[in-house]
């Protein structure tokens, strides 16, 4: 509902709007008219008895006054359970970390893949820096870690006979 400043309409004609309304949206309605506090009196005690039926009032209290209460008491409640929820799983549950392993040595490929890199002209050094910090300079410096010599690919054999066939035939 967004009825807000509804002028100098009489309550008696607000009267079913404003008992459908939730606490909140009375509490608005009361704050852009104040002509209607003094005539709300028995909605609140209806909100009252229907949300919070255990709860009794204090002295010289309105039962608007005691719903306002209640609701921020249940309110302050609510964020006190959350903040205890959320400090539990905060403690509860770990963030995960990556971590190296082996960080100081030098992580050479399988067997098979050490093959096909020689076979393809791409050699790796073979030596193992000591440390971190000296690998990482030892990289920096020489670009000769690693070395690659580019081959003429062959093309497959049927292919060439392929291409052979097409430029014969182009020829003709």
């Amino acid at each position: 509902m967004t009825l807000e400043y509804t002028g100098c309409v009489p309550c008696l004609q607000l009267k079913p709007v404003l008992e459908k309304a939730t606490p909140a949206q009375l509490l608005n309605m009361e704050h852009h008219n104040p002509y209607l506090i003094e005539k709300t009196d028995d909605l609140w005690l209806l909100h009252c008895q229907k949300e919070f039926r255990n709860r009794k009032r204090k002295d010289f209290e309105s039962w608007r006054e005691m719903c306002r209460r209640c609701l921020d008491e249940r309110e302050a409640q609510l964020r006190a359970i959350t903040a205890n929820i959320k400090q539990f799983k905060d403690k509860s549950k770990p963030i995960p970390t990556s971590k190296l392993a082996y960080t100081e040595s030098v992580v050479e490929p399988p067997k098979t893949i050490a093959k096909t890199q020689t076979k393809n002209g791409i050699l790796f050094d073979k030596k193992p820096a000591h440390t971190l910090a000296s690998r990482i300079v030892a990289l920096a410096l020489s670009e000769g870690a690693k070395k690659v010599v580019t081959l003429k690919s062959k093309k497959a054999p049927l292919i060439a006979k392929t291409l052979s066939f097409l430029k014969k035939w182009n020829r003709r």
